[in-house]
């Protein structure tokens, strides 16, 4: 099943640290008991203008994927012509560890092939490793560094029980005809499937470049409104909703809330807060566009959409999604979807190749990099 966590866009763009919604329209205010019609009044929303990137897949970028896909499906075999450990060697290991003499989960694993030099739990535990010998038992104690996935582990001593088991490499295979035949129902030869590589990564391309021109569309739009205020029920929504979701990855990567905030979001307890009324904000606002333009969600559009975000998202049914979100939520990002389409369908649209973009953001960097090559010499 995938990951049971309904990612709306406004909270996906959240894990990828883009936070793109500055409310310099509307400001913070109290919340109050008003209806969106009374804590809104919009400004222009029609006619806005954005710059939508235009990617072009280069054979480059196919063959970048192909070896992606290659690795994915990499194997690993024993090293029979040694078996004393060196530097970046690929190790097969058992072991169990403790910290402070409780159970380290994150340190407990069987036959598991590690890098040396990835530093998973520090260069003093690679560096332990260096030298000994297949079928070694020993014991490793390290203190865990300070870019440890765990913040709450970090300086701590953890004691490492190991067995190494055998010296391994990766054995990438060959892209080929017998490759695409294990890995594609639909592709039967090599060439079929680079074609096939090409299109979905224009697609892809595509759709996210569409994606990030319609978030620009609706920052512009909230920007333009003037926002005096959201409702209690409808901030708790948010808030207990966000949270329960930011929860949830914190626990996939092994961190507290608290820890996942601050490493992954730069968010203490009080920015979160502000950040989830800029999310209500945002909310309100497609809300209200809904209501101007006759956009809101039918019951039968919830319903397809629904089934659609239950499939999607790996849950076992719509009802499981629906108890765990809210049909309200769930409705307010559904017509914040129709508001994104409707906002684009109404917008200037200036296509800009990528390319051009890239090549701004080099001469950008030239320039600083001048006036701080000038700024040193005049020092």
């Amino acid at each position: 099943m995938k990951n049971k966590v309904f990612l709306s866009k406004t909270v996906a763009a959240v894990l990828s640290i883009t936070m793109v919604m500055g409310m310099a329209g509307c400001g913070k205010s109290d919340k109050t008991s008003k209806s969106v019609e009374d804590n809104v009044t919009l400004g222009d929303y029609k006619n806005l203008e954005v710059d939508l990137t235009v990617t072009t897949i280069t054979d480059e970028d196919v063959e970048e994927e192909i070896q992606s896909q290659l690795e994915q499906n990499s194997t690993t075999e024993e090293v029979t012509d040694r078996t004393t450990v060196q530097d970046a060697d690929m190790v097969n290991i058992t072991m169990t560890a403790t910290v402070n003499g409780e159970d380290f989960e994150d340190g407990n694993v069987e036959d598991y092939d590690y890098t040396i030099g990835e530093n998973e739990y520090g260069e003093e535990f690679d560096k332990g490793l260096i030298g000994k010998n297949k079928g070694d038992e020993f014991e490793l104690t390290v203190t865990l560094p300070d870019d440890y996935a765990d913040e709450s582990f970090v300086g701590q001593q953890a004691v490492f029980k190991i067995t190494l088991n055998k010296i391994v490499k990766e054995v990438i295979p060959e892209f080929n005809d017998e490759f695409v035949k294990t890995i594609s129902e639909d592709y039967q030869t090599a060439e079929d499937y680079r074609k096939y590589i090409k299109e979905d990564l224009q697609s892809t391309a595509d759709d996210d470049n569409e994606s990030s021109a319609k978030e620009d569309l609706m920052a512009q739009a909230v920007e333009n409104a003037e926002i005096t205020g959201t409702s209690d029920d409808l901030y708790n929504l948010y808030y207990n909703q966000m949270t329960n979701d930011y929860t949830s990855y914190a626990e996939q990567w092994g961190m507290t809330l608290e820890n996942f905030l601050a490493s992954f979001m730069g968010m203490d307890e009080e920015s979160f807060k502000d950040y989830v009324l800029d999310q209500v904000y945002d909310i309100q606002v497609a809300i209200a566009i809904a209501k101007a333009e006759d956009l809101e969600v039918s019951d039968d559009e919830y319903k397809k959409n629904l089934s659609k975000y239950a499939e999607d998202y790996g849950w076992d049914s719509e009802e499981e999604l629906e108890e765990a979100y809210t049909k309200d939520y769930l409705k307010n990002n559904m017509t914040r979807d129709k508001v994104l389409t409707f906002l684009y369908e109404n917008a200037k649209i200036n296509e800009v190749p990528e390319s051009e973009l890239e090549d701004e953001d080099e001469t950008e960097g030239t320039t600083e990099g001048s006036e701080e090559e000038t700024t040193s010499s005049a020092e």
